[in-house]
């Protein structure tokens, strides 16, 4: 018997009174198993062929590997941790713990280093005086149940299962929490207080090497998982860090409040923003350079009860092929879109919230469109990306360069092709209209929740109704949905579907090829990997201004009249083809 499971340390009883009060699966007796019994077991169960299980029975007992038979089987790619994990669980009646049980704090510092919790895959989920409470990935790690034995002492052992990943983030988290809390305990409550109001002892902590290293560490690690933002909020005892990504923010970090105000001076710092202003917004941003990539960083700072709250926007600014076929469009709204930009001039709007993408479906179409017989020219704010061909000017305020004032100037530059960042005010919107009506394809954003509604939303800019309808050739109105990971999705009948609390079902939609997210290693657990749009496309031609000049009042109706889907359906249709689910699409848009 080379390695004998993690579990034979004898837990002695400690009371009747403390007993009742424990959970089933806390370790009181021996429990012994060699790695060769659990090849046979696992070659009972069919999670291994009997040729694989010969081939490990043979490197046990040669003694010719240091790994544990887990880990051969993983590295040999036998079998897949979750039916390892699965099998352990039941044999061993050892619940396997979700993601979110994890804790955000570390436990256990008496009884075990930080490097022996990173070398066993081990963390501590809870301890008391009497008990205390780990997860492991691998029960048959060499030297871990010596080791166990040892730091423990008296106490009692209860035992989890976890998954590598779920516990190598729970130990990054951890551990980065307890480094920075070995410099925030450097601080107690009253030397917080002294920051607050000594603006150069807080310059002097914001410029600290650890205070350096929290900043640089959650920048870095929110780019290496492709985040578009980076939220830094203060709460009543703690500094939490989440990251948008594809669009749903996911909790990074956990940082002491102690630090609060230091993290926050230095932020505000390397965005050239008054430290010793805490009561009003503030705008900066800053440049970055990580492993070659420039990055351009838009900071937004608004005061909160609990301290300043800070949001980072990433701008990865690199010149990127964008590719209209990648976005996602269904094969009629594509064909619309494409009709649109053969115009040789009138007003294209793209419109949604914030975060659906507006500007990604322009530079796509403007990179469509694209060729050496056209000029064309573009006013931003900021230049998100740099686009090859494209004469990209940069709205600067403070040098009287306004979207309107470099409208004006571009289109004395007789280009057949402008696209302007946003439309955000009336004169903008009516320099864009007039341009559009003397020669020019003029693409731009708007911030409205339809495609119908963006003519509202024009009129309301002062643009008159006549000119509206004479100039715009087209709306694409869209949101952003996750798209489900092709490694792991899982198709789910569609018996198994209830929209509209269980009205409609999954059958009324035809969504028998619906899939369902379930996570794995390539999508970090997530189910979903990268995003599409879903959209409505209103293609307007002579028949439809003419109906809507008439005194139509229902825009959308009519746009329906006139061939248009709406973006539910447009969302069903993705749903169908198994890009996504019906969970993403009510997040999205029904919700």
């Amino acid at each position: 018997m080379r390695n004998s499971l993690a579990y034979n340390k004898l837990l002695s009883y400690e009371s009747e009174s403390f007993m009742a009060e424990q959970d089933q699966d806390v370790k009181f007796t021996l429990f012994d198993e060699d790695e060769e019994h659990f090849v046979e077991e696992l070659c009972e169960k069919g999670i291994v062929t009997q040729a694989d299980a010969r081939k490990l029975k043979v490197l046990i007992s040669s003694g010719q590997t240091q790994q544990s038979v887990i880990q051969l089987i993983m590295n040999l790619g036998m079998a897949s941790e979750r039916d390892l994990l699965s099998h352990l669980s039941s044999s061993l009646n050892l619940k396997i713990i979700d993601q979110e049980a994890y804790p955000t704090i570390l436990y256990g510092e008496t009884c075990f280093n930080r490097n022996f919790l990173r070398k066993q895959n081990l963390v501590v989920i809870s301890e008391t005086d009497k008990l205390i409470e780990i997860c492991i990935n691998d029960p048959f790690s060499p030297d871990l149940n010596s080791a166990i034995s040892f730091g423990i002492g008296r106490k009692l052992l209860k035992v989890r299962l976890g998954y590598r990943k779920d516990i190598n983030e729970a130990l990054d988290l951890i551990l980065k929490i307890g480094n920075d809390k070995q410099f925030s305990d450097k601080l107690d409550a009253g030397d917080e207080i002294l920051l607050e109001k000594d603006i150069r002892q807080l310059e002097e902590l914001a410029s600290e090497a650890p205070v350096i290293k929290i900043v640089n560490t959650v920048i870095k690690a929110a780019i290496e998982d492709s985040a578009s933002d980076i939220h830094v909020e203060p709460h009543a005892d703690l500094l939490k860090v989440r990251n948008r990504i594809d669009g749903v923010l996911v909790l990074a970090r956990e940082i002491p409040i102690n630090l609060s105000a230091a993290v926050v001076s230095r932020i505000k710092i390397l965005s050239s923003l008054d430290i010793a202003q805490r009561r009003a917004p503030q705008d900066g941003r800053f440049d970055i350079n990580i492993e070659g990539q420039d990055i351009d960083i838009r900071v937004s700072v608004i005061p909160t009860i609990h301290g300043e709250s800070i949001v980072l926007r990433l701008l990865y600014k690199k010149s990127i092929s964008f590719d209209f076929d990648s976005l996602g469009y269904a094969e009629n709204n594509a064909h619309k879109i494409m009709q649109m930009l053969d115009k040789p001039h009138g007003l294209l709007l793209v419109t949604g919230p914030t975060g659906s993408g507006k500007s990604t479906t322009l530079y796509a179409m403007l990179q469509k469109i694209n060729s050496s017989e056209k000029k064309i020219v573009s006013v931003e704010d900021p230049v998100e990306y740099k686009v090859e061909g494209v004469n990209q000017i940069q709205v600067n305020p403070e040098i009287g360069v306004s979207f309107a004032s470099a409208l004006s100037a571009i289109v004395r530059h007789d280009p057949e092709v402008i696209m302007v960042g946003e439309m955000r005010d009336s004169e903008t919107a009516q320099i864009a209209v007039r341009a559009s009506m003397t020669g020019h394809l003029v693409l731009t954003t708007l911030h409205t929740n339809s495609a119908a509604s963006s003519i509202e939303r024009l009129i309301d800019l002062g643009v008159e109704k006549s000119f509206v309808f004479s100039s715009l050739i087209g709306v694409i109105a869209q949101r952003l949905v996750r798209r489900l990971c092709n490694h792991c999705k899982q198709p789910v009948g569609a018996e198994n579907i209830l929209l509209e609390s269980g009205e409609i079902s999954g059958e009324n939609m035809g969504l028998e090829n619906a899939y369902q997210a379930k996570g794995c290693d390539q999508c970090n657990q997530t189910g979903y990997k990268g995003r599409l749009s879903i959209s409505e496309v209103m293609l307007l031609n002579d028949d439809f201004r003419s109906a809507a000049l008439k005194g139509t009042d229902n825009i959308q109706q009519l746009a329906r009249s006139f061939g248009m889907e709406s973006m539910v359906m447009d969302g069903f249709d993705k749903i169908r083809s198994g890009q996504t689910t019906v969970e993403e699409l009510f997040r999205v848009v029904l919700e």
